[in-house]
């Protein structure tokens, strides 16, 4: 009996391993679900602590505070399959939950109490002071880390027991928000200092410089790969093991006076982000283009937008909806009721799916890659791990991001402001029609915006043309809208010939009608902007292929319009349009650095760097003796006459002999023939020894002529 026991429970915990055991690069870093969830050891509910459950393969630990609960859902078929029932001693606080794989932790931020949940059972098992306010907790790749962004310190921690894993870090605070790369390694945004800093199996690296000290930097995890946003000068570095890659972004995202919202994750390669005013920016992290995408909801409060698949969703609190934009038909779709009005909205991104939680509400949204959605009913009964005694729930939940009467900014007692209305603003004509929704981006020295017109109501007067109207306001002259193919309602404009540099140019679309007075009229959209080109990424495939006195590079292009290739090396310089270059002039016998760095009037690459080794040994060649028939030829230990000798060729001595370099000295002239004459010098190996002679006695090429040979090095 005690046998199929134990066999039925490793039965259990290989399945529950096989769940685990998914793509991280979705689920590795602390996920914010916040709400009020109680932190301790007590259980209610949950059976006896030998029970075990096997939960689905693709789900998210989310909070349903109205409950007293955290519950785990099944992202394909739309349904709870677990839940755990947490104490109430914490109600009020901040809480995030954090999923990696089997490790599900409960961070209190407000006391700086950790709790782990054990899936296999459905309920906490350990809890742990690990700091105070302000402390995040990071987990991804089996590893976990505390990191306090108020005091500056960084601590692994074992992600089963909570205990502390060697020595912490401490690092210039306040730190910015973390994440665990596809690596396993911790990035730590230092804005004191602007850089980001690595942490590899509790180790701390090397720092990179992502901006200057004291600049307002982001950071998200674009498909595993760190991508660093500096909202001061505008731009986004991209960490990646062969080097970094700097993007310019457009200029508009320097004023946000906060920074600009990103996720915390990104599932693919796009990186969205919020700017000041509603602004969307997408930074494809690929090939370094930024599209720019105009909002129409002026004075909503936003959440940090997330991506999945073609579709980017905008968490909007003040409407309770998520704003869906998709990039391929560069079109907002029919927004997504999400929560209340004023309430809290969830998003997560795990397991290649989209996960939109109102933590005090019964229902939670879970997209597919396709932007199809199923609606989770939270509070459904009869699933493992459900509460015998639910715990009480206030009568007025929520209100401002609060769970069950509490949370930041409302003690759960004060009424909730009603929010403003989700409706556009009223127009000044109300015969108007609702203007473009326009996005832009530039490449190539040119730069294209496209736009969607929305379906005007019926007796709104009709719009006669689309027109691009640059930051000046006016028509921008020589642009008329191609149209979409099959789309009447939406279409292109392409500005040429552009400078390429970091000047970022703002445009709006306009829906021009006849106004009341019969004059032409402009319905304008929001701003959008762009440059005209991308700083390039850094050359691949740097090769540095070692010549007598010199190296000749090659490397495949790189990413960027008009770009030009800088290379530097120790005492040198020199810049090419084109994938190769030779460099001469150089001393043999030593190693060179050499680097090539991409470079066009956005911006440039991090440096590429190969070495040379122009050490000539590798290039000896055998070459026999001659011109020795009168008498024996003397050797030395160095090149020229004076250098002491060291063993002689004998007379007639026409063997082969290996010669690594040469080198000129003292002239020589032969005794015999006195037109031969040659101050050049071959260092050989002969009879086990690296020895010198006159090159008139080896018959190489040039030997006679006293000239060096064309298949030799030089020594130095």
């Amino acid at each position: 009996m005690n046998g199929d026991r134990s066999s039925a429970r490793a039965s259990s915990q290989r399945g529950l391993f096989r769940f685990f055991r998914r793509d991280r690069l979705t689920g590795q870093i602390a996920a914010g679900l916040v709400g009020v969830l109680a932190v301790g050891a007590l259980v209610y509910g949950v059976g006896t602590a030998s029970a075990r459950y096997r939960l689905s393969d693709v789900g998210a630990w989310l909070s349903a505070s109205g409950k007293g609960l955290v519950v785990h859902a099944n992202g394909l078929a739309g349904k709870v399959d677990g839940k755990a029932p947490v104490v109430p001693q914490m109600r009020g606080h901040r809480i995030k939950v954090v999923q990696d794989g089997a490790t599900v932790l409960l961070v209190d931020e407000d006391s700086g109490v950790v709790s782990r949940i054990d899936p296999s059972q459905l309920k906490i098992t350990k809890s742990r002071q690990v700091g105070g306010p302000g402390m995040q907790v990071v987990s991804g790749g089996g590893a976990a880390y505390t990191v306090d962004l108020v005091k500056g310190t960084v601590q692994q921690i074992d992600p089963l027991t909570l205990a502390p894993v060697g020595a912490p870090a401490t690092l210039t605070a306040p730190l910015g928000q973390a994440g665990i790369d596809a690596g396993g390694a911790l990035w730590v945004p230092v804005p004191q200092t602007g850089q980001v800093v690595p942490f590899t199996s509790g180790r701390q690296g090397e720092p990179v410089a992502a901006g200057k000290a004291g600049d307002r930097l982001a950071l998200t995890m674009a498909a595993g790969t760190p991508v660093v946003i500096d909202s001061t000068s505008a731009t986004a570095l991209i960490v990646r093991p062969e080097g970094t890659r700097r993007i310019n972004l457009p200029a508009p995202v320097a004023r946000a006076a906060n920074g600009v919202k990103v996720p915390a994750v990104a599932d693919g390669q796009i990186v969205p982000m919020l700017g000041e005013g509603g602004a969307l920016y997408l930074l494809d992290t690929g090939v370094g283009r930024v599209d720019s995408v105009a909002l129409r909801v002026p004075g909503h409060a936003f959440e940090p937008p997330n991506v999945l698949g073609q579709r980017v969703y905008l968490p909007d609190r003040t409407s309770g909806r998520l704003l869906v934009f998709n990039t391929e038909r560069n079109a907002w779709e029919r927004p997504v009721a999400a929560t209340r009005p004023g309430g809290a909205i969830e998003v997560l991104v795990r397991d290649h799916m989209l996960w939109v939680n109102d933590p005090d509400g019964p229902t939670a949204l879970a997209f597919g890659p396709d932007g199809g959605v199923k609606r989770i009913k939270k509070y459904e009964d009869k699933v493992p791990g459900g509460a015998r005694r639910p715990l009480p729930v206030q009568a007025n939940p929520g209100g401002q991001g609060n769970r069950n009467g509490g949370g930041r900014g409302n003690g759960g007692t004060t009424p909730v402001t009603p929010p403003p209305s989700s409706r556009p603003p009223v127009k000044k004509d109300p015969t108007a029609p609702d203007p473009p929704m326009p996005a832009a981006s530039g490449d190539n020295g040119s730069i294209k915006v496209r736009f969607t017109a929305p379906a005007q109501p019926q007796g709104v007067y009709p719009v006669t043309r689309f027109v691009l109207l640059g930051q000046n306001g006016r028509p921008v002259a020589g642009t008329r809208p191609a149209q979409f193919p099959g789309n009447s309602q939406g279409g292109t404009f392409n500005v040429g010939g552009l400078t390429c540099d970091t000047t970022t140019h703002l445009y709006k679309v306009a829906a021009e009608y006849k106004g009341k007075d019969g004059k032409p009229a402009y319905s304008e959209s929001g701003e959008v902007g762009a440059t005209a080109c991308t700083a390039p990424g850094p050359p691949t495939g740097l090769t540095a292929t070692p010549v007598n006195h010199g190296a000749d590079l090659t490397w495949a292009p790189s990413s960027g319009f008009d770009v030009t290739y800088e290379i530097t090396w120790d005492g040198g310089s020199a810049s090419t349009k084109a994938t190769s270059h030779q460099v001469r002039n150089l001393a043999n016998a030593r190693t060179y650095s050499l680097s090539v760095t991409a470079r066009n009037g956005a911006g440039s690459s991090t440096p590429v760097r190969a070495s040379a080794d122009l050490n000539p040994d590798p290039h000896a060649q055998s070459y026999p003796g001659h011109n020795n028939d009168n008498t024996n030829t003397y050797l030395h230990s160095g090149p020229g006459t004076g250098a002491p000798r060291n063993g002689q060729f004998p007379k007639g001595f026409t063997g082969q002999v290996t010669v690594y370099c040469q080198q000129r000295s003292d002239l020589v002239i032969d005794q015999n023939n006195p037109s031969l004459r040659s101050n050049v010098w071959d260092k050989i190996q002969y009879d086990g020894q690296t020895r010198w002679v006159s090159d008139l006695y080896v018959n190489t090429p040039g030997s006679n002529s006293g000239t060096f040979s064309s298949s030799l090095w030089e020594c130095t």
